[in-house]
């Protein structure tokens, strides 16, 4: 159970449109349609000993025995996965076999137990060395157990006198008996957090070496919620760290990422060659910044010694690839051969403003740089973003600058950073068909993200990314992308893009009937929010950025049919924001604008509580509500016949 470090949200492949969010400004994880106990297997037994020594390497036994319940657990279980620092550490398996229920055991063949590169480096790309030891367990099946037992052991810490244990379980698994101890020098300074676990976090002396041991159990997990923060910041953890303040590791990194950033006369033969012309010291450091992002690749294979120090950046230029720290160091060498001055920083990029109560640096997952002279952040390991500009993930996250060894946020979502919208134009002829165009206004991330997905875009695929397009919202027809400006010229804003589109047969004006406002295709729409508060309850803390949508329709009838009603505006405000659906009609075009606005309840890179879910469900509800409106058309019963009818 050991903490997986959170994800980067890395850019994707293009993709059929906009991808559905959990929430319209306050991103978070896809929502769960209903509460449900997700009960498919238990820890039968989980023990982890972790033993310290004087230099700060370590050794860790950690001994695992996992009941299979269900179908889904097989599937899950059927490859174990153990992620390890190839530099730093090595992974043995002592043992690996599966118990079946009638009491035999089957142990797993030397062959079926094998490494491969890992999947992590190219998630979380401040660690870039990582490798991957692969068990695959035979004869499982439900009511059988699989267990396993692996030794790690660390043979050079991340930084010097640096150890940490993180260990989480989670609240929505069960465990039957769960124990985790540590060993280290009486002497040696160790920071210990725990959290809903039995045990103290003052040691008991003996033989010169301090002793902690905990213990968990967990009889029944926790419904599935609708909206979930990362699982460490409220279940069951403990946490160990021999630094004992975020200046300490800040302090630790620059050790060897300073002179990583040495300025050669290569760099500072390239830096005036991107520079020349150029007299203002932001476009300086705009272009430096762009070349960084456009010619070094990010690669997860990496060229030093693993763990967390970065290379040279001449190596970086030599190689023209790097992870994000490379990225960060050539940058820093480049803008300081212009006399511009940057520091490194470190970021749990997409997960949550949460910080450990003690400084673990398990909790930083990427790296950016931080320009003083202008109070910006930026990140050249995405090649879509304008100067200044941060993917979704890197906004309202904890950062710590390793120069000046202090901790801070990137800027938060608000209601600039955070504020989309779309406009859909509906024209209606006498058959019912339907001509559309829907017009996004995209957030300085979404521009991001849309230029990443445009860019790729090409003869092969535009015509089948065209069609899922209508084929997501449910209709019979087809559409085409219109680009409004170049998404690989990053000099210029590409925030907004037409989709033309049409559909036969969509509405009967034989009758009388009522039509709600279409779902657009190539965006999505607010109206999905309920599903993600489904539940009337949420037992764990969420997110609940700031942010705004708007979403305008129009929709124009045929001049001969009688437009009989229309909905009645709506409002509706509480803590969790605010929401407006706006009706007028002039002639034969109604139009309505629904405005949801959301607020960061308890103040910006803050978490929600579960006390705050029923004002969110109350206002996702009215908007639910408000999309259910219809527009009333068609003749009624002893309606004359106009002229052209006849």
């Amino acid at each position: 159970m050991k903490f997986i470090i959170t994800s980067l949200a890395l850019l994707t492949c293009l993709v059929s449109a906009h991808p559905a969010k959990a929430d319209a400004a306050a991103s978070g994880p896809p929502a769960a349609q209903a509460a449900a106990i997700s009960n498919d297997f238990s820890y039968v037994r989980y023990r982890a000993d972790h033993e310290v020594h004087a230099d700060a390497s370590s050794a860790s036994t950690e001994s695992v025995e996992i009941l299979l319940k269900t179908k889904a657990a097989v599937d899950q279980f059927s490859q174990i996965y153990q992620s390890y620092s190839e530099k730093m550490e090595t992974l043995e398996v002592l043992s690996a076999y599966t118990l079946t229920a009638d009491g035999q055991r089957h142990d797993v063949a030397p062959e079926r137990i094998y490494t491969q590169e890992s999947h992590s480096s190219a998630a979380a790309p401040i660690y870039a060395d990582r490798k991957v030891r692969v068990i695959v367990f035979p004869h499982l099946a439900p009511g059988n157990r699989l267990a396993y037992q692996i030794r790690r052991t660390r043979k050079i810490p991340s930084f010097p006198g640096y150890f940490s244990l993180w260990n989480t379980f989670s609240v929505f698994h069960q465990y039957e008996n769960a124990e985790v101890t540590l060993t280290a020098p009486a002497d040696m300074p160790m920071h210990v957090f725990s959290r809903d676990v039995q045990g103290s976090n003052t040691a008991t002396l003996s033989d010169g070496r301090a002793h902690w041991r905990w213990q968990y159990q967990r009889a029944q997990p926790l419904a599935v919620q609708n909206r979930v923060a990362p699982v460490w910041t409220f279940s069951p953890t403990i946490m160990a760290s021999t630094y004992g303040d975020w200046a300490q590791l800040a302090r630790a990194y620059q050790v060897k990422a300073k002179p990583a950033a040495e300025v050669t006369p290569a760099i500072r033969d390239l830096a005036e060659k991107i520079t020349q012309g150029m007299t203002q010291r932001r476009a300086q450091a705009a272009a430096l910044h762009h070349w960084v992002a456009q010619n070094i690749r990010y690669v997860a294979v990496y060229l030093g010694n693993g763990g967390l120090e970065p290379n040279s950046a001449q190596s970086v230029l030599d190689h023209r690839y790097g992870d994000c720290k490379d990225h960060v160091v050539l940058l820093e060498a480049l803008l300081a051969a212009k006399g511009i001055a940057s520091s490194p920083v470190l970021i749990g990029a997409g997960g949550g403003p949460v910080l450990p109560g003690i400084p673990m640096v398990e909790r930083f997952n990427h790296a950016l740089t931080y320009l003083p002279e202008f109070d910006l952040y930026v990140d050249s390991t995405t090649p879509w973003a304008r100067f200044g500009q941060l993917p979704a993930e890197d906004l309202g996250a904890p950062v710590l600058h390793t120069q000046e060894a202090r901790l801070a946020y990137t800027p938060h979502r608000d209601l600039v950073r955070n504020r989309n919208g779309v406009t859909v134009d509906l024209v209606f002829d006498a058959a019912g068909n339907l001509h559309g165009q829907t017009r996004l206004e995209l957030s300085e991330a979404d521009e991001i993200h849309h230029r990443a997905q445009f860019s790729q875009l090409n003869a092969q695929n535009r015509t089948a990314v065209e069609e899922s397009l209508m084929a997501d919202c449910g209709m019979d027809g087809r559409g085409r992308i219109e680009m409004k400006g170049d998404p690989l010229d990053l000099s210029r804003p590409f925030n907004s893009s037409t989709y033309v589109f049409q559909a036969s047969d969509f509405l009967d004006f034989s009758m009388v009937g009522g039509i709600v406002v279409p779902t657009p295709p190539g965006s999505w729409s607010i109206r999905s929010l309920a599903s993600s508060t489904a539940a009337p309850a949420n037992a764990t803390p969420f997110a609940c950025d700031a942010g705004l949508r708007d979403e305008t329709y129009h929709l124009e009838f045929p001049a001969h049919i009688p437009i009989i009603a229309i909905p009645a505006n709506r409002q509706f405000r509480n803590s969790a924001g605010e929401y407006r659906a706006e009706w007028t009609r002039q002639g034969q075009r109604v139009s309505v604008r629904h405005r949801l606005q959301l607020n960061a309840i308890r103040g910006n890179c803050t978490l929600c509580e579960p006390q705050d879910y029923p004002e969110l469900r109350a206002l996702f509800q009215q908007v639910h509500r408000g999309f259910r409106g219809q527009i009333v058309h068609g003749k009624q019963p002893g309606d004359a016949l106009q002229p052209s009818e006849l």
